[in-house]
């Protein structure tokens, strides 16, 4: 079959313009898996709605999330809207320990929901998720306007200033004053685009009430205005509203058809010029339809979506709107991305997969960049939460999954698979330098700040401990274990005290390991301060290696030297350097027996564990260095197996860290952001305790709603002030306290080891008042007067 009657197949059955790769993000308890229940009811995938309470929803299907009412792990859901539209969605956790869900599932996405409680506002984690999803379209969602409190246009203001983004408001709430208790009750939204009244029977959810705005309707002045600030905002941007203004509409802003409104919103939000927002209450089913109406209108499919990030800048992108992305002008390469790793419990491992390029069939071969294998991938699956649906095809922009003992064996979290379109094209002709090379939208992992120790209850229990362990770290690679080869104790190794508390719930209830599990601590590293000394080991039969441990230059990491190529190590922020030989180069007069990917993946492992032996101060594992492994290397030229490089390299890489002198170490903690909110007349005590008690470093204090005075924020607050909103009543109230007392936020960082347990301190601190945030900064040098606490503390 030729590619051109392949291509016309192709484009007749899948439509790539009516694809969306969506992702929800918010604030823990905003309402991401309740409007995502929502949005399966209404598009038919589901026929009964799920309560989180009641722990029945589709998305949050662990034993672990249905009990606790929280988001644990993503969740990837495929459904129809409107018959023509097909949205891949996936759920992401809203707490900051399992912030690595987010990281990896933003990797595939196309572009967000972003959904706030209308009550807390612009909340800690909604601004860390929302600069983690920098450079995606976006839509907000402003939830639970059923609640008392809930402010639409207080939350709008705070949106605009602290995400600095100019929003185009598609729909406003709408009251009714019940009749009897006289109180104020949320049940509709005004729609600004099609200039109708929305009214949800909140007794039959699928009931709506749809009335024209006339001059006589009560709303009508909220929409002359809305309609009018709407289209004075995307005329900043758009001149073809402007003149469809004027020309078409005579100057009136009501007379601005739908289609052209829809069309320029589409295009400021694609281009990141400005962000549509609506409101709506999920948990009464109030407003899900417009926001699923918003996702196919605004949001973009797989062909207009960015392009992804490749490690060959020099290799080429073109899209086709009809067959999505083309990589390195070859329209027969067909590239997709593991982002995910779970194990069920019928089929064993399954790897989630974003396709980019071309066409991925069930049994073909295909080629792990990562690893340098190739093998045969069986049937595709694709996933409506923990329910799969087999398949034969995944397409640009689908979202998948491969099962069978062969990908469990050769994918892992992050590696990039490639093949081509049709079967007789083999892997024959790729582009060896370029496409068996490429690694596609790296997944950079976080490196963990808690450790608790893990022990078999009896030495016959270490075996499937130690299955139970890898189980765990290959579906959430977040989770790091390691050994200490002096006791030979276990440590596990997570991004928060919740986030081991999981995994600890899992090992024991789940998967059943007879272990014993420790106290959680906080995770230390060690550094070298200073360029190792370099060492040469040779052998007798041609295995030559010199190496050198360097302290990592983040400057050099941004702008490696040509004849560099760096690979990182997992965790911990190392790497491994190859400098290119002297004499031999990978691509043109390779002599060897075996393949250059081969040599280095077996001087990685090398590395890792040498580094994780840790350092002399406290035995910690060594972070922020770099394995430079200098360019005389040699192995013997017939070598079929290069097994030994493995022993040689290990060996080469833990002497040089033993020789080292143990002042060129120092030992390193996590630091972390804390954004504690506060009222005024508890501000001493709160900043007394933080700078004493918890070695807190106090970076500002600033009005809870006007957090930072930047240019950029003192411009968006300038834009939050003109902008036209509807009536608020919480808006009077927005920097008052319960007591009538200025809120203020306190922005702080301070070690992680001061702050466990905060969360209670502050409280009693604040009489319940205050409350704080917190998520990692970065690892820096424990102070010299700390050092001795430090070790006290950990080798308790």
């Amino acid at each position: 079959m030729s590619f051109r009657v392949f291509l016309r197949r192709y484009a007749t059955k899948h439509d790539l313009s009516k694809v969306r790769n969506i992702g929800i993000i918010a604030h823990i308890d905003a309402g991401k898996t309740t409007t995502t229940e929502r949005m399966l009811y209404y598009s038919g995938k589901i026929n009964r709605i799920g309560d989180v309470d009641q722990g029945d929803t589709i998305t949050d299907y662990l034993p672990q999330e249905r009990s606790r009412g929280i988001t644990i792990q993503s969740a990837a859901i495929s459904f129809n809207w409107k018959k023509d539209f097909k949205i891949n969605l996936i759920d992401t956790p809203g707490h900051a320990d399992f912030t690595f869900e987010v990281i990896r599932s933003l990797k595939v996405l196309d572009g967000c929901v972003a959904i706030l409680d209308s009550v807390a506002g612009v909340e800690a984690q909604t601004e860390k998720v929302w600069k983690q999803s920098t450079g995606l379209p976006k839509i907000c969602f402003l939830n639970k306007m059923d609640r008392v409190g809930a402010g639409f246009s207080r939350t709008v203001k705070e949106l605009v200033v602290k995400m600095n983004i100019r929003a185009l408001l598609i729909n406003t709430p709408i009251f009714t004053v019940d009749p009897v208790t006289k109180e104020s009750k949320f049940n509709g939204v005004l729609d600004l685009i099609y200039g109708k009244q929305l009214i949800w029977d909140t007794n039959d959810p699928d009931k709506i009430s749809v009335t024209d705005i006339d001059e006589e309707h009560e709303g009508y002045e909220d929409l002359v205005k809305g309609r009018e600030a709407l289209v004075e905002t995307l005329g900043e941007t758009d001149e073809t509203i402007i003149d469809r203004f004027f020309n078409d509409a005579n100057g009136e802003y009501l007379n601005v058809s739908p289609e052209a409104l829809n069309k320029s919103i589409r295009q400021a939000t694609l281009s990141l010029s400005a962000t549509p927002v609506l409101c709506g209450a999920s948990f009464r089913n109030i407003g899900v339809q417009p926001l699923l109406d918003a996702i196919v209108n605004y949001l973009p499919s797989p062909s207009e979506a960015r392009p992804p990030e490749l490690n060959h800048k020099e290799l080429s992108i073109t899209q086709n709107p009809k067959t999505g992305l083309v990589l390195n002008k070859n329209p027969n390469l067909c590239v997709a991305l593991a982002f995910k790793v779970i194990t069920d419990a019928i089929r064993g491992t399954m790897i989630f997969i974003r396709v980019y390029s071309g066409v991925l069939r069930s049994n073909h071969t295909v080629y792990n960049t990562t690893t340098g294998v190739k093998f045969k991938i069986g049937k595709l699956v694709i996933m409506h939460a923990n329910i799969p649906e087999e398949g034969n095809e995944l397409y640009p922009g689908d979202i998948g999954v491969l099962t069978g003992s062969n990908v469990s064996d050769n994918i892992r979290t992050g590696d990039t698979l490639v093949t081509h379109v049709t079967k007789k094209d083999g892997l024959r002709s790729f582009d060896k330098k370029k496409e068996l090379t490429l690694k596609i939208n790296p997944i950079e992992i976080p490196p963990p700040v808690f450790n608790a120790a893990i022990e078999p209850k009896t030495l016959g229990n270490k075996k499937p401990m130690e299955d139970a362990l890898n189980q765990l770290t290959r579906e959430d690679p977040s989770l790091v274990v390691t050994q200490d080869e002096e006791t030979g104790q276990t440590l596990l190794s997570g991004m928060g005290e919740l986030h081991l508390d999981i995994a600890r719930d899992r090992l024991l209830n789940e998967l059943n390991a007879q272990v014993d599990v420790g106290r959680v601590i906080v995770s230390y590293k060690e550094a070298l301060n200073f360029t190792s000394k370099e060492k040469t080991v040779e052998t007798d039969d041609g295995y030559r290696l010199t190496a050198v441990i360097e302290p990592l230059d983040e400057e050099s990491r941004a702008n490696p030297a040509a004849n560099e190529e760096w690979y990182t190590l997992a965790n911990d922020n190392n790497y491994m350097i190859m400098e290119q030989h002297s004499q031999y180069d990978q691509d043109k007069n390779w002599p060897f027996q075996v393949p250059y990917v081969a040599i280095v993946n077996s001087l990685l492992p090398s590395c890792l564990v040498a580094l994780q032996r840790g350092g002399k101060i406290g035995g910690f594992p060594l972070a922020s260095c770099v394995v430079r492994i200098k360019n005389d290397w040699e192995v013997p030229i017939d070598a079929t197996s290069i097994s030994p490089l493995l022993s040689i390299s290990r060996q080469l890489l833990t002497n040089i860290l033993i020789e080292e002198d143990q002042s060129n170490y120092s030992v390193l903690e996590p630091i972390m952001n804390v954004d504690v909110n506060v009222q005024q007349q508890d501000m001493g005590p709160v900043i007394q305790d933080l700078s004493s008690a918890r070695k807190a470093n106090i970076l500002s204090i600033d009005d809870e709603n006007n957090v930072s005075t930047n240019e950029s924020n003192i411009k968006f607050q300038q834009v939050a002030d003109e902008m036209w909103l509807p009536k608020d009543s919480t808006m009077e109230f927005a920097k008052l306290g319960k007591e009538g007392q200025a809120t203020k936020m306190v922005r702080a960082q301070a070690p992680l080891k001061e702050m466990v347990a905060y969360n209670n301190k502050i409280r009693s601190i604040t009489q319940g008042r205050g409350s704080f945030n917190m998520y990692y900064h970065g690892m820096q040098p424990v102070t010299h007067d700390r050092v001795k606490s430090v070790l006290a503390d950990y080798h308790h």
